[in-house]
């Protein structure tokens, strides 16, 4: 069984990757809308790695005999006047969730919980590619992508 911190800090990061993941679908619906078909499936990407890495926090808790808690998510912006704008706001989002998860990975440490913080380690990697595409996709959008 997991320690009830680490497992309170799982759930705080598994929400705000929901968070995230929804964000990131907002962002893809307005893109797809203005014309913007290529940068609409790259974000659409990220919202289903989210979704995707969120469940398996949730079934590593599971798996660990507690039963995790999603927590209500706040509003999430529908609008972006640009596309530019759009992927900067995923991106500083995606800046956002770096951050979580380092603080998560620091948790872990200090709790010694070598097994989890192994068992997420990847997710540090593709944090970091994820901030590499969106760099290379508000280039791009800059150019009618």
């Amino acid at each position: 069984m997991l320690k009830q911190k680490i497992t309170e800090a799982l759930t705080t990061y598994a929400g705000v990757l929901l968070w995230s993941a929804h964000y990131n679908l907002s962002i893809s619906l307005n893109l797809k809308s203005k014309g913007y078909e290529k940068l609409s499936c790259h974000i659409r990407a990220l919202y289903q790695r989210h979704v995707a890495q969120s469940i398996e926090i949730y079934d590593y808790i599971a798996m660990h005999g507690t039963v995790a808690q999603i927590r209500d998510m706040v509003d999430i912006p529908i609008t972006f006047d640009t596309a530019e704008e759009a992927v900067e706001r995923s991106l500083v989002q995606t800046l956002r969730l770096t951050d979580a998860l380092e603080s998560l990975m620091d948790i872990l440490l200090q709790a010694k919980d070598h097994t989890t913080y192994a068992t997420f380690q990847y997710l540090l990697r593709e944090q970091f590619e994820e901030e590499v595409l969106l760099s290379k996709l508000i280039d791009m959008s800059k150019n009618r992508y």
